[in-house]
């Protein structure tokens, strides 16, 4: 899909400003357009981004249709004039708007699919966004209701199919380079499709996306190898790993429904393909469920482990298990809305099961077997034949007489 421009949105104290000057500093190829707002300045503001207008001023301005989009945020005006959108596409830049998640919804909807722009939605979380506002004495209440309003617009246009939001956190410790770093990145591919490098997910991590609860050294060319978490199903029971007892114990035949330590959080143009490690697979190690991740997915990763080796096979609290891969599609689609988007626990994913593997129990039988007295093993044959001879004889003495 071919792109008309960038929109930037986000909660209050989301660093809008800031990542958007950063990224037309850093690449040239993107140009802020002007916003126009009633408000009044602010110390933060960047230099340039605004043209401040009494209530009046704008309102004219909208009835002589100057503006591409409006909104109203907090009781301010804010807009976009057909004539600042026009000199940055002239001077061929790349637009990159800052509106109100209102805004960019309204604008969203009416939009035709050939005009869609590439949307960024900023967030961080509440107390980190909490402590931003609180320097700039902003209030509270009016703050916290604004945010979950701004949210539920975000949500709205995530649900969208041909709507292409990427959903970035900008905490403190997030490096803003790399936020504009995976802009860049999200700009530049937009029209291709393929396995996402290590630097892509890199990024992406950093900034919020593809998983959660996930460590950079296990980052590889082309995907990212998933540790085994706390939580396992085995013999009938969900159990827990701890740093006192970390292992999973696979008997031959034996099966476990084991846990991922990461979360996955997928865009709506990324799918993701997972399959056990290769140093298992070579032990005798298979996955038993589908390796699928749905775009937009947000939840644990499952593995259904099968143990078809004739030996005992341990599985360790934090070790690599399974690998996964990141493919990005051609363009978003309609994200995951199963029900086990954003769970958690395993006891959300267990449908009715047997205690044990078939294989497993059977196995087990055969080593009793083995175990037992030859008489033992004998004596319900030998009183079967028994039985089976006078039963016979009976019958051929009845026809004699």
């Amino acid at each position: 899909m071919e792109y008309k421009g960038i929109i930037i949105i986000g909660t209050s104290g989301s660093g809008k400003s800031i990542v958007v000057s950063k990224l037309c500093e850093k690449f040239d190829m993107f140009q802020r357009v002007q916003s126009t707002t009633t408000r009044k300045k602010r110390i933060d503001d960047e230099p340039g981004a605004y043209v401040y207008l009494s209530k009046e001023e704008f309102s004219d301005l909208e009835k002589e249709g100057k503006f591409v989009i409006t909104s109203t945020y907090r009781g301010e005006n804010y807009g976009i004039k057909v004539e600042d959108f026009g000199e940055v596409t002239q001077e061929g830049k790349v637009p990159v708007m800052v509106l109100t998640p209102e805004a960019a919804n309204k604008l969203d909807e009416n939009l035709q699919m050939k005009d869609k722009f590439m949307i960024i939605f900023l967030d961080a979380s509440d107390d980190t966004l909490n402590k931003r506002l609180k320097k700039r004495g902003e209030n509270f209440d009016a703050v916290q209701k604004r945010r979950g309003i701004d949210r539920s617009y975000k949500d709205k246009m995530w649900k969208r199919e041909n709507c292409p939001i990427y959903c970035i956190k900008n905490e403190d410790d997030t490096s803003k380079d790399d936020i504009i770093d995976l802009i860049y990145y999200l700009y530049e591919y937009r029209n291709r499709g393929g396995l996402l490098p290590k630097k892509i997910i890199e990024l992406m991590i950093k900034c919020g996306l593809l998983l959660e609860n996930a460590t950079f050294d296990n980052i590889e060319g082309a995907s990212y190898d998933l540790r085994v978490g706390e939580e396992y199903f085995h013999k009938g029971e969900i159990k827990q790993l701890t740093e006192k007892e970390p292992f999973i114990i696979l008997e031959p035949g034996d099966y476990a429904l084991v846990s991922s330590e990461e979360i996955a959080k997928l865009p709506k143009d990324i799918a993701g393909r997972f399959d056990v490690s290769v140093s298992l697979f070579c032990k005798g190690v298979i996955l038993s469920n589908g390796p699928q991740i749905d775009p937009g997915f947000r939840g644990r990763l499952y593995c259904l482990l099968f143990n078809t080796s004739n030996k005992e096979m341990q599985l360790k609290l934090g070790d690599h298990f399974a690998t996964i891969e990141f493919i990005k599609l051609v363009d978003h689609t309609l994200p995951y809305s199963g029900k086990y988007q954003n769970k958690l626990r395993m006891k959300d994913y267990l449908p009715d099961v047997v205690k044990s593997s078939a294989i497993n129990q059977l196995m087990q039988d055969v080593e009793e077997l083995k175990k037992a007295k030859w008489y033992e093993k004998t004596l319900p044959l030998i009183l079967s034949i028994i039985a089976l001879i006078i039963s016979i004889v009976l019958s051929l003495w009845s026809l004699l007489k």
